[in-house]
């Protein structure tokens, strides 16, 4: 096993906000091709550890046959690497990365493939805090995984993994952890038959039953499935369109995503769009829904609408990161745009769905995506994220201290305003915690050109020159935020 030697940039950070903090946002990178993120875990000594798959490439940029996984420990608190292990392997693809449940060290599962022997089998390794790992486990497989970390869901004893042939047949199976095989249940496309299938979860604790959902793009549909104790299909949902959104499902981009509430409700959040990408009314962005377990009704819809600036060809793709209930009943959901108009948002919602704060992530254009996401024990939240085309991986720790940090060159904002560039009126969305108090615009020659402090949902930018200004924004607890906006 090998040290992987990175490079990474720590950013400085300015105290605000008084919803949140952000402990940690960090860009780390590898020099080596990054070919997805997985695994999110917190450690034993309440420092984060995460995992990506990684290939090289030669100075023509075809990829060599070095092939691994990298693990970063990484120091919530200060946003410091405080130790990282590469771990070389034949063939990276999906894998778990989980605490143990005895609370000795953590789980490294993996799915590998043999080219030479064209088959498959799954690698248990077992590690501690010094991420030193123990010998490995291989299990021969007889299904191929395709999928994430989602796809797989630990217990005491044993865990699941959901298999996909990628042609709308699925397995599920059990192992305990000497990768001894307890259940094997296959469901085939006539039962399930969705294409993608995501979030393997816990729908009931007693009697245990698991909840998984699929997409299926032509036509666009949506379900989501309910499995019982023995991973035998107990059933089947399909919720309709509504008149207000008859494409609800349409956005294959949204990763649909299902959370148990308790023994009768649950959260289903998913991407929505309205009208057609051509039309200057069409809507579409995220949305999380409550509903009622047995009747599947809808008992509240919160929105998340994108604001979309240019119709085209090229519009916003919302996904849904994950939506997660801490133990002291709040929800956190995690949505952004994969085409980066939008960015990124993290959403914290009572029970009843009620917004408590928001925040937006800008000038994040060199990333692809947030791409896990977990609840830390003291009610925070720990997400990862990537930039396959430069390398990097972004780490975000939200604590429940309630003081914020931003960051040098990621804005982090209580609000989000749109569009920029603008050209006769510029508008604020603020989260719903927080009072602005006034909003002032100034020149690059540090002249005052607007000044307003009532109807702060906007400001109007006509009869300004086009070019560059400096937007102030004063909040009534006396925390200013200052952004550049360019009028058209």
């Amino acid at each position: 096993m090998k040290k992987l030697t990175l490079i990474f940039v720590m950013l400085m950070a300015t105290s605000f906000a008084q919803a949140q903090s952000y402990a940690a946002l960090e860009n780390y990178s590898f020099g080596w091709y990054f070919q997805w993120m997985e695994g999110l875990a917190e450690m034993n000594d309440g420092n984060i550890l995460t995992c990506t798959r990684l290939l090289n490439a030669d100075a023509s940029g075809h990829y060599t046959d070095d092939y691994g996984y990298c693990f970063l420990k990484l120091n919530r608190e200060n946003a410091t690497i405080m130790d990282s292990v590469f771990l070389p392997d034949s063939y990276t693809n999906f894998f778990m990365l989980e605490p143990h449940p005895s609370n000795d060290g953590y789980l490294f599962i993996n799915q590998v493939y043999d080219s030479l022997t064209e088959s498959n089998f799954m690698k248990i390794r077992h590690f501690h805090d010094d991420l030193v790992f123990d010998d490995e486990i291989s299990t021969p497989l007889v299904d191929t995984v395709y999928g994430g970390t989602d796809h797989f869901l630990i217990e005491e004893n044993s865990f699941i993994m959901l298999s996909s042939d990628g042609h709308g047949s699925h397995t599920f199976q059990r192992f305990d952890f000497e990768g001894e095989l307890l259940d094997r249940v296959v469901c085939p496309d006539s039962v399930c038959p969705y294409w993608e299938v995501h979030g393997l979860k816990v729908w009931n604790d007693s009697p245990r039953e698991f909840v998984f959902t699929g997409y299926k793009p032509s036509p666009a549909q949506c379900s989501f499935y309910i499995l019982d104790s023995l991973l035998q299909l107990k059933e089947t949902i399909a919720l309709e369109h509504t008149p207000q959104y008859p494409n609800l499902w349409f956005q294959h981009t949204a990763n649909n995503v299902v959370e148990s509430l308790d023994e009768s409700t649950y959260l289903l959040a998913t991407g929505f769009e309205e009208g057609y990408p051509t039309n200057s009314d069409f809507k579409l962005g995220v949305q999380i829904t409550k509903r009622d377990k047995t009747t599947h009704d809808n008992l509240k819809t919160v929105y998340f609408p994108f604001h979309i600036v240019n119709i085209g060809v090229f519009f916003a793709s919302p996904y849904v990161v994950d939506v997660k209930q801490t133990d002291e009943g709040y929800i956190y959901l995690a949505y952004g745009d994969i085409s980066g108009m939008n960015k990124f948002s993290v959403v914290l919602l009572d029970s009843d769905l009620n917004i408590l704060w928001q925040q937006y992530y800008l000038n994040l254009d060199d990333y692809d995506m947030m791409y896990r996401m977990k609840v830390l024990h003291d009610g925070g939240l720990g997400l990862v994220g990537y930039d396959a085309h430069d390398t990097k991986v972004f780490a975000l720790f939200i604590n429940n201290e309630y003081d914020a940090l931003e960051k040098h060159g990621i804005t982090i904002r209580p609000y989000l305003f749109y569009p920029n560039p603008a050209q006769d009126e510029l508008h604020l969305q603020y989260s719903p915690d927080l009072q602005p108090k006034q909003i002032e615009l100034f020149d690059l020659q540090g002249r005052l050109v607007r000044s307003q402090s009532d109807g702060l949902e906007s400001i109007s930018l006509r009869g300004l020159g086009a070019g560059q200004y400096l937007m102030k924004v004063m909040l009534e607890d006396g925390k200013v935020f200052t952004d550049t906006v360019l009028k058209e």
